[in-house]
């Protein structure tokens, strides 16, 4: 059993609230999800977290609703958010799309990471084939079959987890009991039905509900819409709505009204479009006209939800209630389930009843005329504020193929009531204007919620892919609203600019025409501003800096810097230069989906000489003690047995090429101290030492004498090797750290002799370096870094260990047989002819040997 499980990795992070309640794994591949909980008291912001699974960490996106998890909420991770709203049309909660192969039905680990990179949950789940895999105790980090099980029937995607119950026969009896009391009570005077026909049907009703609890909150079951005042010949009835993704079985659940006479309810009312609806024919009781309560409970007498309308005074409060409908009328919300928690805003009057259907506004002609009839009585008309009303939406400049076909922007009804859009008027950037007309529309109604396509076709409005302004002006020629965008490129083809929950406008590349918004944010290039001087001395420190740097989705940067070969990962770039010369200074900026490139150029130059001698006053200043303060790129002109003092960056550490020597870099020097007692250093610490400039076998030093002889300065990036080429080893780069590249032309133990079209060079292997000399054979084309140095006649580059040595792999290797350019053409040909020679002499052998066998035979 062991095996199916790992014990849970925890991140120490306000962000543990959020856990995975539920896995999907038994769907098809495209239709897999998993559920998470946000189990704290804290909204939790998912922007940047990641879902770990098969070693790889998967980005996650909003698809429906936005990436903040409120206390409490459960939402989905989708493999697909398209294929999970397809295959669960009513499910309103949040939609998170991700992307991954497959989840394996046997169990793997998975886990969810926040933004900063901190496992929030990691662990390994059980095998569920056949249905979903459900956490029990959301509090316990149990991952074993203890504390997850599989769901009885599919599912309980984005709803509290289901669970089947422990007795299914027990928790049966009770409910056949109580569905044949009230069937009795019902039927009372229509006389009893067959008791076997009731016993089956009984039966069957049960197998039909589910054994598990629904939760059900205040407000997600609504009365919709409800007759008080009938016509002649007609009864009175309520309807209610399903706001919930699931079916809600009603059996013990009451409808009262202002006199407390209870209406009992029974049955289950669906979850799906055509059947979310339930209407209460004749509820017992009478709903007064002038006024009355409707008041839903649970069967655990929980106010569910409560409309009061007219003249009812509940708690000394009239103000908020719902209108009084009239006969024939109803009293309906503005739209099915809206709800505000307040009554007044909630419902209108409508002279179109819909009992059992989606609400249908059609307001009474004389609120249509209000406006008409109060300026008739001299009376202040009621001002519609149309910015709180109507909004831009959605914009869609630049789709696949034309145009002139496919450009459209889309208005959305915010308010309460349907308003007539005839009359407003759409401005772009150019002035150019259109007037919305009916008669360019079937209608130019729209309701609460609703929204409203106006075509290029249509209005004439050719909306720029760079840059636009657009502006919504109301019927009375006052600007409501001002939207504007720009992109440095052109917008993308199939992306829409459109505005958030929060009223954000954002490009996105999930476009929602007629539908609610979908914010996928287009990724843009990080956008680089650097820092960095144009010319600095030999050997000065320079600092190039990027942290001014952005990025327009706030998206966390990653920043590389390539000088040469060699890479450095950080916003700030310290480094230094050896050589005069100008070096081209590359910056890549990510944001782990789109990269930026900036480069630049910095000119390195020699500090300006004062006078004609190659050491100035200014590169050498006598101390007190007697000794010289010198750079290191003119401590060769000082005699020998000089007391100096210089400065350099340390390239070589003790004990790589021996324990009482170590190198620093650029015009670099050997540092030798018998006693090799030195101090903690790093390979890129600048130092400052203080010795004797001396000389062993022809190679310049400086002899330390202690470890106090050496001063940290800081700690700089380690030194980059000298590109030359094997001519170049010589005097003229003794203690210099270089890179040559060559053919590997012969091999004798610790000896490489490396050879380049320049000439060829002993490269000698320390043992102290621990470099495998079997990786290499003669004929392999190298490219060694390493430190020149001086062995009486002898330059040779001393590697400093395994890393200082790469196989060149893109060499051509017919070029590379090709003989040295030193060779002149009368070598050539002296080694054409010596060939020739030895070739005639081995065929006369092989004639003469053949004769001499014959003449034995013969003989």
């Amino acid at each position: 059993m062991l095996g199916f499980f790992i014990l849970p990795k925890i991140a120490i992070s306000a962000d543990q609230d959020i856990i995975i309640t539920e896995i999907g794994a038994y769907e098809k591949s495209e239709y897999e999800w998993l559920e998470i909980h946000n189990k704290g008291s804290e909204s939790v912001d998912l922007t940047g977290w990641k879902f770990y699974e098969n070693n790889t960490n998967h980005k996650l996106n909003p698809f429906q609703g936005d990436m903040i998890i409120e206390p409490g909420e459960y939402a989905i991770i989708a493999n697909v958010g398209e294929k999970f709203q397809e295959k669960y049309p009513d499910f309103t909660g949040t939609i998170i799309d991700s992307s991954w192969a497959s989840l394996k039905e046997s169990g793997e680990e998975i886990g969810l990471k926040n933004a900063s990179g901190e496992i929030i949950e990691l662990f390994a789940y059980i095998p569920c084939s056949k249905t979903s895999l459900q956490r029990i105790d959301l509090n316990s980090n149990d991952y074993t079959e203890a504390n997850w099980q599989l769901h009885p029937t599919s599912n309980s995607a984005g709803r509290e987890n289901e669970f089947s119950g422990q007795d299914n026969q027990d928790n049966n009896e009770p409910a056949d009991d109580e569905n044949n009391s009230n069937e009795e009570q019902d039927n009372e005077e229509d006389g009893k039905e067959n008791n076997i026909d009731q016993d089956k049907e009984s039966e069957d009703n049960n197998q039909l509900k589910p054994n598990f609890q629904q939760i059900v909150s205040s407000g997600s079951i609504v009365i919709n819409e409800f007759v008080s005042d009938p016509a002649d010949g007609e009864e009175e009835w309520i309807e209610l709505y399903n706001k919930n993704s699931f079916d809600i079985d009603l059996t013990g659940w009451i409808i009262i009204d202002g006199a407390e006479t209870a209406t009992k309810l029974s049955g289950l009312i669906g979850s799906n479009y055509e059947n979310r609806f339930l209407v209460i024919e004749k509820p017992k009781g009478k709903l007064n006209n002038p006024g009355d309560a409707i008041i839903l409970k649970n069967n655990n007498n929980d106010i569910i939800d409560a409309v009061y309308y007219g003249n009812w005074d509940k708690h000394g409060l009239t103000e908020d209630n719902a209108p009084v409908a009239k006969k024939p009328f109803s009293t309906a919300r503005i739209f099915d389930g809206a709800n505000t928690f307040n009554n007044k805003k909630d419902f209108v009057v409508t002279q179109t009843p819909t009992k059992g259907g989606p609400n249908l506004i059609t307001l009474l002609e004389s609120e249509q005329k209000q406006e008409t009839s109060n300026a008739a009585k001299n009376e202040t008309p009621v001002k519609i504020d149309y910015k709180e009303v109507i909004r831009i939406n959605e914009i869609y400049p630049n789709p696949p193929g034309s145009d002139l076909e496919n450009e459209w922007l889309e208005l959305k009804n915010i308010g309460q009531r349907e308003i007539d859009l005839a009359g407003f008027k759409i401005q772009d950037n150019s002035k150019m204007t259109y007037k919305i007309s009916a008669k360019d529309f079937a209608t130019t109604i729209i309701g609460p919620n609703e929204f409203f396509i106006i075509e290029r076709k249509t209005s004439g409005l050719a909306f720029n892919n760079d840059k636009e302004t657009i502006k919504l002006i109301a019927p009375d020629d006052k600007i409501i609203q001002t939207v504007k965008y720009s992109e440095s490129d052109n917008v993308p083809e199939d992306v829409s600019f459109a505005i958030d929950e929060e009223g954000e406008w954002f490009f996105t590349t999930t476009p929602t025409k007629n539908k609610d918004n979908i914010i996928t944010k287009l990724n843009h290039e990080p956008i680089i501003e650097i820092y960095c001087p144009k010319q600095a001395f030999i050997g000065e420190k320079i600092t190039c800096d990027a942290s001014d740097s952005y990025d327009l989705e706030n998206d966390l940067l990653n920043f590389t810097w390539k000088i040469g070969e060699q890479l450095f990962h950080d916003v700030i770039l310290q480094t230094y230069f050896m050589e005069k010369g100008t070096y081209l200074i590359n910056l890549f900026v990510s944001d782990g989906q789109a990269q930026n490139k900036e480069s630049y150029k910095i000119k390195i130059i020699e500090p300006e000489k004062e006078a004609s001698d190659a050491v100035t006053e200014t590169k050498i200043k006598k101390n007190e003690d007697g000794s010289i303060a010198i750079t290191l790129q003119d401590i060769r002109l000082l005699e020998k047995n000089t007391k100096v003092v210089t400065r350099g960056v340390v390239s070589v550490l003790p004990n790589t090429f021996g324990k009482t020597i170590m190198y620093l870099a650029g015009s670099g020097i050997q540092l030798y101290m018998s006693k090799a007692d030195w101090p903690d250093l790093k390979i890129g610490d600048l130092i400052e030492v203080s010795g004797t400039l001396t000389e062993s076998l022809g190679e310049n030093r400086i002899k330390l004498s202690a470890k106090t002889d050496i001063v940290f300065i800081e700690s700089l990036l380690p030194p980059m090797p000298k590109p030359i080429k094997i001519a170049d080893v010589g005097e003229s780069t003794e203690g210099w750290l270089i890179q040559i590249q060559g053919r590997l032309i012969e091999k004798s133990g610790s000896k490489f002799y490396l050879q380049d079209e320049t000439g060829e060079v002993l490269v000698y292997i320390k043992q102290n370096a621990k470099i495998s000399k079997t990786d290499f054979t003669e004929g392999d084309e190298l490219i060694i870094s390493g430190i020149v140095s001086q062995n009486n006649d002898i330059y040779q580059v001393l590697p400093r260990s395994m890393e200082d040595l790469v196989k060149n792999h893109e060499i051509n290797h017919e070029e590379s047989l090709s003989l040295p350019q030193n060779k002149t053409t009368s070598s050539v040909l002296k080694y054409l002819i010596a060939g020739g020679i030895f070739l005639a002499m081995g065929l006369f052998s092989v004639f003469y040997n053949s004769k001499t066998k014959k003449q034995k035979i013969n003989n």
